[in-house]
């Protein structure tokens, strides 16, 4: 009897949920109050002598309620968390400023001397939004299609040039490198700790000034760069470093780690497999980001696959993936073996493949958590798993409080909120007894310690279980019970994943304005696979340290869970409506998400029925933050608004009744595609600011003409924003503007053609179609006279949008007599010398001019001819180069306002 008993304690450590008390979990409302402290003063700062005093004041008042009071000791001592979290923001040292460095990045030629930091590849059609600086498409020596080193430099002397003279200067500061060659073999062997000495001319990298649009300078400057470049292979001559620092062992190590995968996938064994078991150089850069998280060799096409099917964590080395290799090593330690002497292996095993990844911050920071998680769990006397979230939190976000405003440490958070605290005891509550009730049907006895309902449920399985075992043997009769046990596992991790699913909505929206349909289901494939994936790439990993043929077998292994994986993801991703993009939420969305998650957590731990108000409160939340809000547009006014977009041209116009047109999105000059690789002005730049502005569907897409620089962003805005209908003007022989047609076509927009003298009605108000002719001539391939030239009227206003119209096209608008004086004029061509006659604008006379161009643009734009012209004819002039994206609000009586 006492053995059964054992067996039940193990089986069944406690029957119902403890109710969530606030004394139970301490630790938690600590972090929570840090975490509070911190948003606080982010908000609003206070002088940090009143908060040494504020804090003394609590902990005095905290003991003396410890000692007099202890039933609400609790109170003050979360003040003093909430305290401390203030302090810690407000101390917090700032990031080191890279400023000795930023003022010789004027594109000026200078002689630099620098060690080598890290080195990673880059292929040019897998170029990733985070390791690519876009403005070296720009550069005219720049090949399209090329091999590229993108390498990171610690910069210790610059030259400092004068007109007579010119000196070293010692500095300090982080420089990406882009090391360009015309093939593979002609890249230099660069090691971390190499010293390089050449001439370069280095820039800040490019800002697009528009709201809400990740800035890729940002992320530089968090990892210490504070410029870029771009150079031939040819010009660098290294010196072999002596010594290396650690920081340079963890990078050496990463891309050493991804290129013994490389090697299993050139070697000679590998391609005598069938396709389906061989690991192509596409499966080791998955491989390499799954395991190490090294995405700059992930496919674009593949990474867009996984990203619209909600699958694309399973390429971001973080926390699941450190949960999962713990989580794995764990189980397979004895377990004669101590619990301390588990906890304490895992931690270390986990450690070395977490310094073999590159230990970069959000690998540490899934560490720490990882490691305070298995710690808590250990030596509390108590388990709570929100008890062990907010230690770990407050030791992640103690070091650095900023973290807390960055999506990753948001979203691993949340993650463990979803799952450790409110799908973990729903599953107590409802499939856990009966998964653990499959286990040791022989033993009869147990069945009386149980609940009836569990006991009954025993007896089934064994009735089940009888006839099974007389038809196919007595191995057979766990058979139903196998079968039963697997299938809880999969409604456990089905019910897992919804709750996660419907948590992470928020988050999703807020940085990827995204909602995958899918995820669900396909994660309920994609885990199970990643679990085994994980072990049986790490022996693959493991084998070709010795040598790449004893890598073949797991490799193949590795390569068919791959390639089940990615068909998947692929497949699912060009099913319709896979994925919803989306604007953020706002902010009262956001704290009523919270609040309901926060209900949640207090009652999943109830007891009675209120427990099941989580199946409301979980889809409420859910609904609120997707749910199809008013875009933040002016009413009753015509609003104008030329984005940011570099050397390219995309505008906003949101009509006095509420209608939106966009008229073209940007791209990279001279590039022949619609976008090149990983970077894609319209997904990373337009739709944000689009999102931002609460715009989930445009009305109108406007295309001038098929140049990239106007259309490169296109298909991208399409996707995202289903318009109704596209305008087009002549039809350019090119194959991306006939596959941006065909992408309209099966999205369901409407293609309309105008030209010349076409007019039409849009939101009530008078569309004139000036350029180009109807007689243009079409298939000859885009030139900046097929651009469409459209005056818009609202009331006493009117704005004239030029597009690139040339002085051809501007000619023949003014011998047409449809040219009247204008309120607001696109400046055609960016301000090139080729438009903006003067003639054109005499007959214009507008009061307003908006000039959109690039920042250090190679091409000199706006010239400074076409702005003395401005000018003279005292137009009030704004240029996005300068001032970023430009706002202009037209009134029906005239009258305009700048924004």
């Amino acid at each position: 009897m006492h053995a059964a008993t054992s067996i039940l304690d193990k089986l069944w450590p406690r029957w119902a949920i403890e109710p969530l008390r606030l004394g139970r979990i301490p630790v938690f409302l600590a972090a929570v109050s840090f975490v509070s402290g911190i948003l606080l003063a982010w908000w609003n700062w206070t002088p940090i002598g009143c908060l040494l005093w504020l804090s003394v004041c609590c902990v005095l008042v905290t003991w003396l309620a410890l000692r007099y009071a202890p039933q609400v000791a609790l109170w003050p001592a979360l003040l003093l968390w909430l305290v401390a979290g203030m302090l810690c923001l407000e101390v917090e040292p700032r990031s080191p400023s890279a400023s000795t460095l930023t003022p010789y990045a004027d594109r000026l030629s200078r002689q630099i001397t620098a060690q080598v930091v890290r080195v990673q590849p880059l292929n040019a059609a897998a170029y990733a939004p985070e390791t690519f600086d876009p403005e070296t498409l720009e550069d005219e020596s720049a090949p399209k299609r090329a091999n590229l080193l993108a390498v990171d430099l610690a910069v210790d002397s610059v030259e400092e040039v004068k007109p007579d003279t010119s000196r070293m200067l010692p500095v300090k500061g982080g420089l990406r490198l882009y090391v360009q060659a015309a093939d593979v073999t002609s890249l230099p062997r660069l090691r971390c700790g190499d010293r390089l000495a050449f001439a370069v001319q280095m820039r800040t990298p490019e800002r697009y000034l528009d709201q809400g649009v990740w800035q890729y300078a940002d992320y530089l400057e968090q990892q210490g760069i504070a410029a870029t470049a771009s150079i031939h292979a040819t010009v660098l001559q290294p010196t072999p470093a002596s010594h290396a620092g650690f920081a340079c062992m963890l990078h050496a190590w990463a891309t050493w780690s991804a290129g013994l995968l490389q090697r299993v996938a050139d070697s000679r064994g590998n391609r005598m497999l069938p396709t389906i078991l061989r690991l192509t150089s596409d499966d080791a850069g998955m491989l390499s980001a799954m395991l190490f998280g090294d995405r700059t060799l992930l496919d674009h096409r593949m990474r867009l696959a996984f990203e619209r099917t909600g699958t694309f964590h399973v390429f971001v080395v973080a926390g699941m993936h450190l949960a999962l290799l713990a989580a794995m090593i764990y189980m397979l330690l004895p377990r004669r073996l101590p619990e301390g002497g588990r906890v304490l292996i895992t931690i270390g095993l986990t450690t070395v493949y977490a310094l073999l990844t590159g230990f970069q911050p959000p690998v540490q920071r899934a560490l720490t958590m990882t490691v305070v998680f298995l710690l808590t769990r250990w030596l509390s006397r108590e388990p709570s798993t929100l008890n062990a979230l907010g230690l770990a939190a407050v030791v992640v976000i103690a070091e650095a409080p900023h973290l807390i405003f960055e999506a990753s440490l948001q979203m691993s958070l949340l993650v463990i909120i979803a799952i450790g605290g409110i799908a973990v005891p729903l599953l107590e509550r409802t499939v856990q007894p009966y998964l653990r009730a499959t286990q040791r049907l022989r033993l009869v006895q147990l069945d009386t310690g149980l609940p009836p309902r569990i006991a009954h449920f025993r007896v089934l399985l064994r009735m089940y279980g009888r006839p099974v075992g007389w038809i196919f043997g007595a191995w057979a009769r766990s058979l139903p019970a196998w079968m039963v046990r697997a299938t809880l596992h999969v409604v456990e991790l089905a019910f897992v994943s919804l709750v996660a699913e419907m948590v992470m909505a928020l988050p999703m929206a807020v940085y990827f304005h995204r909602l995958t349909l899918f995820s669900v289901p396909l994660n309920l494939l994609c885990v199970p696979l990643l679990g085994m994936l994980m072990p049986t790439a790490i022996v693959t990993f493991v084998a070709s340290l010795i040598s790449p043929w004893l890598g073949i077998l797991p490799a193949a292994a590795t390569s068919l869970l791959l390639h089940a994986m990615t068909t998947m993801a692929q497949r699912v991703s060009h099913a319709p409506a896979v994925d919803l993009r989306m604007p953020a939420p706002p902010v009262w969305a956001m704290l009523f998400a919270l609040a309901c998650w926060g209900i949640c957590l207090w009652l999943v731990r109830r007891r009675g029925r209120w427990v099941w108000a989580t199946a409301v409160l979980l889809p409420l939340a859910m609904l609120v933050v997707t749910w199809s809000y008013r875009a933040r547009l002016r009413p009753g006014q015509l609003e104008v608004t030329a984005l940011d977009v570099g050397q390219g041209d995309s505008i906003l116009l949101a009509a006095p009744q509420g209608a939106t047109m966009l008229i073209d999105a940007g791209g990279q000059v001279g590039s022949t595609q619609v976008s090149n690789g990983g970077w894609d002005i319209g997904e990373e730049v337009v739709s944000p600011y689009l999102w931002s502005r609460g715009i989930r569907r445009l009305d109108v897409i406007a295309l001038t003409h098929a140049h990239s620089d106007h259309m490169g962003g296109m298909a991208a805005v399409l996707r995202n924003f289903h318009p109704r209908e596209l305008w087009v003007s002549v039809n350019a022989g090119s194959a991306s503007f006939h596959r941006l047609l065909q992408q309209a076509r099966e999205q369901g927009t409407v293609v309309r053609w105008l030209h010349a003298p076409d007019s039409l009605m849009w939101d009530s108000m008078h569309v004139q179609v000036l350029a180009p002719q109807a007689s243009a001539p079409n298939g000859l391939g885009p030139i900046n006279n097929d651009s469409l030239v459209m005056e818009i009227d609202y009331g006493r206003a009117s704005v004239l949008l030029e597009g690139d119209a040339e002085r051809q096209s501007e000619a023949t608008m003014l011998s047409s007599s449809m040219v009247h004086p204008v309120t607001l004029l696109k400046v055609g061509h960016h301000g090139s010398l080729s438009s903006t006659t003067p003639e054109l604008l005499q007959a214009l006379h507008p009061g307003y001019a908006v000039i959109s161009a690039g920042r250090h643009n190679r091409f000199g734009h706006p010239r400074m001819e076409i702005l003395q012209r401005l000018q003279t004819a005292q137009v009030r002039t704004e240029r996005t180069d300068l001032r970023g994206a430009s706002t202009f609000l037209l009134r029906d009586d005239g009258s305009v306002a700048t924004d």
